[in-house]
């Protein structure tokens, strides 16, 4: 381990069946007067939403619903949240939905304790550090409540935000952004329907995948990392096939909490890549991860062999008697394969991407800063190159 490392997490994780129910008095604990509960609109409509409010309403806390949400939240929406925090006169934050609405709430967070725009604090495409803040105060007291099992946002320290000026996202976050509580109740997953649960496993596999051929990489994060892989490809397909199945969805749950730990080492180039797509296109995140997957493991490959043969026995393939790289090629494989049976596209075409934007792609992808969690350095002909590849469906 040769590079300085930091693990994070909040401080506390609750998990199980009815975890939710006791929002009401963690936050009386907190000494909440009023909270801002940051949802989307369709997650705000669904019968699980009506748990978080009657947990408010038995611990006697004000809220006020913030809903204006998308998929892939924008700085717009941000600091409006902000603001309807500041006019409602609320002192603690509450995410409930997937990734969006928890980074909402943490970026409302770092605005509303720490001032200024939210795009003040985007590092990533920044040569000139001395003009981007830092997060140097604590957001509200957050309670980050998933209800989907992917992202892993509700145990990790950043946020992402869409910048609307340019189209591109960008990572604001550290320490002080980390969810309070994370309550993780596999009831509040159920109404997934099949395409969002495959869609956000593939986003929690990459998580996991892209940790562990981290060169930030450390054994904690191996451990969360390897057994996330292990809970996904056992209840992923069970979980994608029968949402009612509690089993696999509190199996997805748990997975998606341990890659989101994992994160602690840093995403590469998988994200990097896949973001565009989302900016793009409009690809749903984890659909994105999925795509790009394959490509970018393939390209990996060479730097981290022992690595990869990890990942290919974690998933369950079989290499004994092959030599380091057609056992570390089972990896890229075995997703791919994964990617299809889920139902997710394997190629740009059979999503109806439209070729002529990949060299966008291309561009933004070398600016994102989760290039540098990559095992492999990436020039701009060789990101043109997977691209490509993305586009035919083609991992060789």
């Amino acid at each position: 381990m040769s590079n300085t490392s930091l693990f994070m997490s909040p401080e506390r994780v609750i998990c199980g069946t009815g975890a939710v129910e006791q929002l009401g008095e963690l936050l009386k604990e907190f000494g909440t007067r009023k909270v801002l509960v940051v949802t989307d609109d369709i997650v705000g409509h669904l019968d699980a939403f009506e748990t978080v409010k009657d947990s408010l309403e038995k611990a006697d806390i004000d809220h006020h619903v913030y809903s204006e949400v998308d998929a892939n939240p924008t700085d717009v929406q941000v600091e409006k949240g902000a603001k309807v925090f500041s006019e409602q006169g609320a002192d603690a934050l509450v995410g409930v939905g997937g990734g969006s609405s928890m980074d909402t709430a943490k970026a409302i967070g770092i605005l509303v304790n720490n001032g200024g725009s939210i795009t003040d604090y985007d590092f990533g495409t920044e040569t000139d550090f001395t003009q981007v803040k830092a997060v140097s105060n604590l957001i509200p007291p957050l309670i980050a409540i998933p209800t989907t099992s992917g992202t892993g946002a509700e145990v990790s320290a950043w946020a992402v935000v869409t910048n609307t000026k340019d189209n591109y996202k960008f990572f604001p976050g550290g320490w002080q952004v980390l969810p309070k509580v994370a309550l993780v109740d596999p009831l509040m997953t159920a109404s997934m329907p099949p395409l969002v649960t495959a869609s956000t496993g593939m986003d929690a596999l990459s998580h996991a995948i892209e940790a562990i051929v981290s060169p930030y990489a450390i054994p904690q994060t191996d451990a969360f990392a390897f057994s996330a892989i292990r809970l996904i490809m056992k209840h992923i397909g069970p979980a994608v096939s029968d949402g009612s199945n509690i089993e696999a969805r509190e199996g997805m749950a748990m997975a998606a909490m341990e890659a989101g730990l994992s994160m602690n080492a840093w995403c590469g180039g998988v994200h990097a890549l896949g973001h565009q797509l989302t900016t793009q296109y409009g690809m749903p995140h984890g659909m994105a991860m999925g795509l790009m997957m394959p490509v970018v493991m393939n390209f990996n490959l060479i730097a981290r062999l022992d690595r990869f043969i990890d990942i290919a026995i974690a998933m369950g393939e079989n290499v004994e008697g092959l030599s380091l790289i057609d056992a570390a090629q089972k990896a890229p494989q075995a997703v791919f394969k994964l990617v299809k049976a889920l139902g997710l596209p394997t190629s740009l075409k059979e999503y109806g991407a439209d070729p002529q934007r990949l060299p966008d792609c291309a561009e933004w992808s070398l600016k994102d800063s989760d290039l540098q969690g990559n095992p492999r350095t990436m020039t701009r002909e060789q990101v043109d190159g997977l691209f490509q590849k993305a586009f035919e469906g083609a991992i060789d």
